[in-house]
């Protein structure tokens, strides 16, 4: 587990091609990334956790927001591409989880914290409520971006990824993230050990650990699209919820009139593929840029001959 020839632990909290890469692998290399919690900083005790989130600490809380890792560089010179982005595995080493003040769905309601910290043994389980219930984790990415010449914040999500926080990105998972740059480059973070769509209470079970990628190239999909075995995930994004329901769909739209036998049909058609099957589900529902995907069931989708058009 995690022996590849890179290991990879340098941070930056900013989209930005002005950063240096860190690791230049050629396509269908593995890479081993290091990742910090999203809080940015390590805690000890729910005490340091309380008082690093605590208003009097808003520098420091403001500059160490969402870090991530990398910029990872993909050796090519193939033009109008995607990168396909294989999670081989990922693992949670330590885990963190508050009540937001800022995001949550029922912020008014909640004035508590309750900040924890849980370690994970090597059967990767939490539990809640001293023992009262315990879950198996399943450690996710929360942001996953490809870098263009805009600087972004890494709380946003656009065509090349970002802060998608859709709960599929897990071991097993790829992501096609499109290259709108003329170099092959991406960032990782925002690791979760657990992660609830939309985050109700304003952020998930967030976690330091590492994750292990396969990189290729493929062509361009101009579009975050997550494939995680049993379904795909056409990704939407928008200032507002609608905005990013409305652009899953028209990206859900070009999606399948390049797959066949959908390449054959109007778009009428289509569109009323979608609505029968596609599922939108929440992404980040509270953050400055929300998130959504439009998900099939691959199972459910064959064609006349008998075959699944999603392998």
């Amino acid at each position: 587990m995690f022996m590849t020839r890179s290991v990879v632990d340098s941070l930056v909290y900013s989209i930005d091609d002005a950063h240096e890469s860190t690791c230049v692998i050629e396509p269908g290399e593995c890479i081993t990334l290091k990742l910090q919690n999203a809080f940015g900083k390590s805690f000890t005790t729910p005490e340091e956790f309380a008082s690093f989130l605590s208003a009097d600490n808003q520098q420091e809380k403001k500059a160490l927001n969402h870090p991530c890792t990398g910029p990872i560089e993909v050796k090519t010179s193939e033009k109008n591409i995607s990168l396909a982005i294989h999670i081989v595995d990922a693992k949670a080493t330590k885990g963190y989880q508050c009540i937001s003040k800022s995001t949550g769905l029922l912020k008014e309601k909640f004035l508590e914290r309750s900040c924890r910290i849980i370690e994970f043994s090597d059967d990767q389980t939490v539990s809640f409520k001293d023992q009262d219930l315990i879950v198996k984790t399943h450690p996710k990415i929360g942001f996953i971006s490809t870098i263009d010449d805009q600087i972004r914040s890494v709380g946003r999500a656009c065509e090349n990824g970002g802060n998608i926080d859709l709960n599929y990105l897990d071991k097993g998972s790829t992501i096609y993230l499109p290259v709108n740059s003329s170099r092959a480059r991406f960032l990782v973070g925002d690791l979760h050990a657990c992660q609830g769509n939309g985050e109700a209470a304003g952020s998930a079970l967030e976690a330091d650990g590492m994750v292990m990628l396969q990189v290729d190239v493929v062509d361009k999909i101009n579009f975050p699209v997550i494939d995680d075995k049993h379904r795909l995930i056409i990704v939407g994004w928008g200032e507002r919820i609608e905005a990013a329901l409305k652009q899953s769909v028209e990206n859900a739209l070009v999606y399948f009139s390049r797959v066949f036998p959908c390449c054959h049909w109007s778009q009428n058609e289509i569109y009323k593929l979608i609505s029968a099957e596609g599922n939108l589900v929440i992404g980040n529902a509270t953050g400055h840029i929300t998130t959504c995907g439009m998900v099939f069931y691959k199972k459910r989708l064959v064609n006349k001959f008998g075959f699944q058009i999603f392998a």
